[in-house]
């Protein structure tokens, strides 16, 4: 019985915030006009007493001049001033500096520490003695006497069919125990309790009350029927969880019945 292949598988800106640029321009236009007298010239001419006359002579009065209207006027003077043009040059733009304020506090209480990172996942050996007594330390803790049975534990990845976290070779009882079953321990103890598990099935011999126990599930051939039996019994021997199926409660208290001979 094959498990399946494992698949490797959280400032500061500076800036312009805005550019003040303003000219002021200040125009003062004065304008003055000047302003056009005309005065026309008037006079008189007293005519002299004729020279030799004898006794009064009637003075008789000279018409006035007539006003010559085309006697030019005045002149007219027209005074400019000149336009004062005032120029404002604004200062230069103030430099300012935006700061991101941080988060602020929540209010249920005050700012904890962020966590330490994980620590490093020690190396575990995949092989040699200490790994194959760590194995072998799990098979017994199943409580089925798989020396007696035959069983053997071989680290490595099975020959035939690379690279499965375990296989159970029936033909020759060896359970092969891949080096990515040592991932942790909760694999490796799940890989180790579900391939006895297979062996256990073999010694039984009762393949078609397999069948029979887990149709219930939907489990209606040997191949699916074995699986899940399989994964059932490792939750009975300690395992967490299963690879081929979340088995419920009923499930493991028919698997642990099978493993006590309750064949009923």
């Amino acid at each position: 019985m094959n498990l399946g292949t494992v698949h490797p598988c959280s400032r500061l800106r500076r800036g312009w915030t805005r550019q003040l640029s303003a000219t002021g321009f200040a125009v003062v236009v004065v304008g003055v006009f000047g302003l056009v007298g005309v005065h026309p010239a008037q006079g008189r001419a007293d005519a002299a007493p004729a020279a030799g006359a004898e006794g009064p002579v009637l003075d008789l009065p000279v018409p006035p001049r007539l006003l010559d209207t085309s006697e030019p006027a005045e002149p007219t003077t027209t005074t400019t001033v000149p336009v004062e043009t005032t120029t404002t040059t604004a200062p230069p733009p103030v430099e300012t500096t935006t700061t991101t304020a941080p988060p602020a506090p929540p209010a249920s209480g005050p700012l904890r520490p962020p966590p330490p990172p994980a620590p490093a996942k020690p190396q575990v050996a995949s092989s040699g003695p200490q790994a194959q007594a760590q194995v072998e330390e799990v098979a017994d803790s199943s409580g089925w006497s798989w020396r007696a049975a035959g069983v053997r534990f071989n680290l490595g990845f099975y020959p035939a069919d690379c690279c499965h976290w375990g296989v159970y070779e029936s033909a020759k009882s060896i359970i092969w125990i891949g080096p990515t079953a040592f991932e942790d321990q909760n694999r490796l103890r799940y890989v180790v309790l579900h391939e006895l598990a297979h062996a256990w099935q073999y010694r039984q011999n009762r393949f078609a009350r397999f069948i029979t126990d887990y149709t219930a599930w939907g489990f209606t051939t040997i191949g699916p029927a074995l699986e899940a039996g399989a994964d059932c019994l490792a939750n009975v021997w300690g395992a967490a969880g299963g690879h081929y199926w979340t088995c419920p409660a009923d499930a493991r208290a028919l698997a642990a019945r099978r493993f006590s001979g309750d064949w009923r």
